[in-house]
Parts: structure tokens; sequence; C-alpha cells
């Protein structure tokens, strides 16, 4: 169900409140950002961030394609940013059981400065 922009409150839309604790350490600019932080958090904390946001992925992706991609109020934008960081997440919990690769070296060896716009 689209929930009307004007049931809004707070940092994020109506109905995903229950996300917002998660808002200051997940929601990034870009996606080299979204790399540090995967990185730099404890594996559980990572779990906990892509258990919820997976759960809600579904109906977040759904509340989004109401808004251009360019044009979306704040709230929709701080949950898009969530939804992009669980990408990142998923890869350490779907992929390497870790927040980065093991016998990896620890930095990126590109880092990527301009992504894909408005959300890098």
């Amino acid at each position: 169900m689209i929930q009307d922009i004007s049931a809004v409150s707070g940092r994020l839309p109506a109905g995903f409140e229950e996300l917002e604790p998660f808002l200051d350490h997940w929601s990034t600019a870009t996606s080299h950002e979204r790399w540090i932080r995967r990185a730099s958090t404890p594996y559980p904390e990572i779990v906990k961030f892509y258990e919820a946001m997976f759960a809600r992925a579904e109906e977040a992706t759904t509340y989004l394609e109401q808004f251009p991609l360019d044009d979306m109020p704040e709230p929709a934008q701080n949950l898009f940013k969530l939804l992009l960081a669980m990408c990142q997440a998923a890869i350490a919990v779907e992929m390497h059981q870790a927040p980065t690769i093991r016998h990896a070296p620890p930095q990126h060896a590109l880092k990527i400065e301009v992504g894909f716009q408005p959300h890098g």
C-alpha cells in the first residue's frame, strides 16, 4: 500500500519508524561511504541492520516508487539511503559473513569519487 506523503512524520516516512535507530549510522551520501561504514561496523550490528531492512525492503521499494529519483522528500531520501546501505550489508551477510573480505587489504584500492546521482 502506497502511503500519502502527508502521512510522513519524523525522519522516515510513516510506517517505517522502527528503522529510525539505524538512520544515523547507516545513512550516507555515496557508495564509497557506505562501503567504509560496512567495513568499520561490527558484524553482529551489520546482521541486525540487514535483517531489519530486509524484512521491510519490498514495502520500502514500493513506497519509494511513487517519487522521482531526483525529487524525493527528505524522509523518502532517508529511507532510500537505508535501502542502499542494506545492499552493502547484504554483501557482508550473504557473501562474506564478515564486515570485509577475509584476508584482503582493509582499504579500498579504488576510491569511488562520484557514483550515480543523486545518491552516489
